[in-house]
């Protein structure tokens, strides 16, 4: 599996943003391999963003092309943006937050 962490400023109100996240939240259930999506709000920080579970990381390289992701980097509402991978380390995490993925990995034959 894989993690990107994705954070960013605004440049408009919030609630302008939260209005608009909820309009896109449907186009990400189109990603191939994308087994959930939570979207971050700090309003102490003035970040926002999302952490992004893929099943693999051919999955998060196949997301990178879409208009959905690379609209991220032209929307002028966003700014201060950063994108971070990470492969999981599926043993444990199964043992910690079992998904659909990694609980296979607990099943007893």
């Amino acid at each position: 599996m894989r993690i990107r962490i994705v954070t960013f400023g605004l440049t408009i109100p919030v609630e302008s943003y939260n209005a608009h996240a909820v309009q896109i939240a449907p186009e990400f259930t189109a990603w191939p391999g994308l087994l959930g999506k939570w979207w971050l709000s700090d309003t102490v920080s003035a970040t926002f963003g999302g952490v992004y579970l893929f099943a693999s990381r051919r999955d998060a390289d196949r997301s990178r092309e879409t208009g959905l992701f690379q609209g991220l980097f032209a929307n002028p509402a966003l700014k201060d943006i950063t994108v971070q991978e990470y492969d999981v380390l599926d043993t444990a995490t199964a043992i910690t937050a079992p998904t659909t993925q990694t609980s296979a990995l607990q099943e007893t034959p």
